[in-house]
């Protein structure tokens, strides 16, 4: 991708990759404050299951874009892709940042009895380490072929709708709950 970044004449990679990741992480900031102000009025849930669709519109969009990007003959098709990429990379990650960055473990904190919260977060912290640690390596092998570019992100639309049949059918909302009645909701 040409991002027109240069230095007496030369492309900075290096420069690119950072002046690129400042939306990127101002995105994320800015979703993480949204979130902080809407989760308990909203509820849990209601914000996991609204932001899935626009995480699977996103993820596909994304797949569209890696498929003109590489696969277009014509160059301004070309270029489309990559300006689609970085658009809906970075709505991807707001609606990741307000969805999933915190309601996933607030939720998680207040899903198990007293006694159990401190082991119930360290299993689901140490089991989020180690399939982030699987979903990287299997990401950057994917990565690796023009056509794992596109469904790489296919396939993880696939697993957005998983995650919203999940919180749909099994997951009660815990906002406003005391804890004992969130841990009853899950058991019963």
């Amino acid at each position: 991708m040409d991002s027109g970044i240069t230095i007496d004449g030369e492309e900075d990679p290096e420069r690119t990759a950072i002046l690129l990741n400042i939306p990127l992480a101002a995105t994320n900031a800015i979703g993480s404050i949204i979130a902080l102000f809407i989760i308990d009025s909203l509820g849990r849930r209601w914000i996991m299951l609204k932001s899935l669709p626009g995480l699977f519109l996103t993820l596909c969009l994304i797949s569209l874009s890696m498929y003109l990007s590489l696969y277009s003959e014509d160059q301004k098709t070309k270029n489309d892709g990559h300006i689609l990429f970085f658009v809906m990379i970075i709505l991807y990650l707001l609606f990741f940042s307000i969805g999933f960055g915190a309601t996933v473990w607030t939720v998680n904190s207040e899903i198990y009895p007293i006694h159990l919260v401190s082991t119930g977060v360290a299993l689901a912290t140490a089991t989020n380490w180690l399939s982030n640690f699987a979903v990287s390596s299997v990401f950057l092998s994917s990565m690796e072929a023009d056509g794992g570019k596109v469904f790489t992100f296919l396939i993880l639309a696939f697993f957005t709708l998983c995650a919203f049949v999940f919180i749909y059918f099994l997951l009660p909302e815990t906002a406003g709950k005391r804890i004992e009645e969130n841990v009853q909701n899950i058991i019963g």
